[in-house]
């Protein structure tokens, strides 16, 4: 297991990692200062926050391993987290559809 870290010498604080964390294990100003910060027993090594960095600063820890309980739980989270970003896409998918099929609906019965 492969937890992350953020090298803060570099990060510019931009945010993209905290928010695509599935587990919600990047948090923000938790320490007091205006830094970005990985709760390592929550990091699945999903590998999600790395490619979204713009200046290359989140860098694999090696040697530290999660519990498994604690692995289980975070990996149970980003399940949780993955299916209430999937309602929120259908649910959006769902009002643009209504909405286009209104304006459908306005653009006929004026014609």
């Amino acid at each position: 297991m492969a937890v992350v870290a953020i090298d803060l010498s570099k990060c510019i604080n931009c945010g993209w990692c905290r928010r695509v964390c599935p587990t919600e294990t990047i948090k923000y100003f938790s320490t007091g200062h205006r830094t970005h910060i990985v709760e390592p027993d929550g990091c699945i090594d999903c590998g999600i926050c790395a490619p979204v960095c713009p200046v290359d600063c989140i860098e694999a820890v090696p040697g530290y391993t999660v519990a498994p309980e604690l692995l289980t739980a975070a990996r149970e989270k980003a399940k949780q987290h993955a299916g209430a970003q999937r309602k929120m896409k259908l649910d959006r998918d769902a009002v643009i559809a209504r909405t286009l099929e209104k304006l459908r609906e306005g653009v006929h019965a004026g014609a």
